[in-house]
């Protein structure tokens, strides 16, 4: 009953975003609504714990604004100087098939941003770029949301994954395990299920594309580019498989990436496993071809690629470890304690380390005086970012402050575990001895509800830990699926759905892009408990 009675929020945000197609700015104030009055009047919270964790919500969201932020105000610095259209006219040189490139950037270059920065920083970047490449906005919103999945639990250098093993280190220290050999084992589980789907989404995406814009509306237009679908999954893995397990977190999807996409440039512009046949999108191709020849001379390549080389070297330089400037950034930092009276409410903002803030920002300051732009021009950059942002800034503030309702709704009298712990505990007991087949689920839950694989590791592994342990399955597989499935449910997560839109300037359409993605989610779920299964079989657990 409790659990029920947790999950009304989460039900209504679901049937209000899908069923009534809503828009997230609407829909996540009344969800934190209906959290509040859950709280208030059956939780048996006080208005003081509240307020507290509503306040907490809101300022917790500010990480996530100020990437958002940074980023359109990246896309539109460098649209409106002209640089833009210079990348453009490099990618089409490269390729002008509109699937390849949504492999190169949608795909390579967002694993890369992944592995360096994580916490929505690849869609907010790789969709607008997308778009200037010709592509619908809602194309390169679905593709990035989907694609942004195989990284992900070795996103900022090895966030999620490192906070799962965390989360559980002192039960398997108590347990007599070897901690570091178990994330090692954890991290090779873990990448080879995202590995294997990583040809399967690829090749999803590019159909689903090809059938909802193409002029054919055919599913079929894939088959010319799996060759190169099957040729990129196995160079991003045979790099992040072998470095999973025995070097670490850390680089995993970050050099897999890096790595990838220099295999992936040359391979495009030899023709290496390209299809015979250019595709595009209906009503691009006169454009595109003008593009090319019209920017080709009119901005330097490197000039034009500077605000991104900028970014990536500054993400790539602050969060690998081993480099020792990872501290040094976390360490400026300004924070508010014991919120409205409350112990446990606190805030910190990590400035330097926020990628909005820094490289995003501090990119379009100094690109302005690269690209000679007039103070009227940057006024109006703001101000259309700003226009852009507000949609989106509204449903993460209320998503925030539901989320950490959820997270600390144990301050009560009646006595109940939060809200949280609950609706896991039940979803556990009601799979039973199918928990198995529930794990990747709760990751996805986790996800769906924090806009983060970080955080819903850090929530549910310690019960997925524990279920196993009851249940007599191997914790080892079972953390594994609770990583990946925190990692698929990106492509369903409504905060990143807000923001990749509000990025792509379609608000309003976060129920479509969630019914979309739906089949994609089930297609990574079966090949991850197959893979599951198959490691189970020979004895990796």
């Amino acid at each position: 009953m409790l659990a029920v009675i947790a999950a009304i929020p989460i039900i209504l945000t679901i049937i209000l975003t899908v069923g009534f197609n809503m828009a997230a700015k609407k829909v996540l104030p009344i969800s934190w609504l209906s959290i509040v009055i859950i709280g208030l009047f059956y939780w048996g919270m006080d208005f003081q714990h509240v307020a507290a964790y509503t306040v907490m919500g809101f300022l917790g969201s500010i990480d996530v604004l100020l990437i958002i932020f940074g980023a359109i105000l990246v896309m539109n610095t460098l649209n409106t100087a002209g640089a833009m259209k210079r990348i453009e006219g490099m990618f089409n040189s490269i390729s002008e098939d509109a699937r390849i490139q949504l492999i190169i950037i949608g795909f390579a270059f967002s694993a890369f941003i992944e592995g360096a920065a994580g916490f929505g920083t690849p869609a907010a970047l790789c969709a607008p770029l997308l778009i200037g490449l010709g592509f619908p906005p809602m194309a390169a919103a679905i593709s990035c949301l989907i694609l942004n999945s195989t990284p992900v639990p070795f996103g900022a250098a090895g966030t999620p994954t490192n906070a799962a093993v965390a989360a559980v280190a002192g039960e398997l220290s108590s347990m007599g395990a070897n901690v570091e050999e178990w994330t090692l084992s954890l991290s090779f589980a873990t990448t080879l299920g995202m590995c294997v789907g990583c040809f399967f989404v690829l090749a999803f995406t590019i159909g689903l594309i090809t059938k909802m814009f193409g002029e054919k509306k055919s599913f079929a237009e894939v088959i010319p580019v799996l060759p190169f679908c099957l040729f990129t999954s196995i160079v991003f893995s045979s790099v992040s498989l072998p470095i999973a397990y025995f070097i670490g977190t850390e680089l995993t999807s970050l050099t897999a990436a890096a790595v990838t996409i220099f295999v992936l440039l040359g391979a495009a512009r030899v023709g290496f496993l390209t299809p015979s046949t250019i595709w595009r999108f209906p009503g691009k191709q006169t454009k595109e071809k003008h593009i090319v020849q019209e920017n080709g001379g009119q901005m330097s390549l490197f000039k034009a690629w500077t605000p991104y080389l900028f970014i990536s070297l500054w993400l790539v330089l602050t969060r690998i470890p081993q480099l020792g400037l990872k501290p040094i950034i976390q360490s400026f930092s300004v924070g508010l304690d014991n919120l409205l009276g409350v112990a446990n409410a606190s805030w910190s903002l990590k400035f330097v380390n926020n990628p909005g803030a820094f490289p995003f920002m501090l990119a379009v300051i100094l690109v302005i005086f690269l690209y000679g732009l007039k103070g009227e021009q940057v006024t109006e950059i703001v101000k259309k970012s700003w226009n852009q942002c507000v949609g989106a800034f509204i449903a993460l503030l209320f998503g925030f402050a539901l989320v950490y309702m959820y997270r600390y709704s144990d301050a009560n009298s009646a006595g109940f575990a939060s809200m949280l712990i609950s609706m896991a505990e039940g979803m556990a007991n009601l799979a039973g001895d199918n928990f198995f087949f529930t794990a990747p689920f709760i990751g996805t839950i986790g996800s769906f509800m924090f806009g983060s694989n970080t955080v819903s590791n850090v929530m549910f592994t310690p019960l997925q830990f524990e279920t196993a342990r009851i249940l007599d399955l191997p914790t080892m597989i079972i953390v594994a699926l609770q990583n990946q499935g925190g990692a698929i449910g990106n492509m369903v997560c409504i905060n990143n759905i807000v923001a990749v839109c509000a990025t792509t300037g379609i608000s309003g359409v976060e129920g479509k892009l969630i019914r979309t993605n739906i089949a994609p989610w089930i297609m990574y779920y079966v090949v991850l408990i197959i893979v599951a299964l198959a490691l189970i079989k020979i004895g990796f657990a």
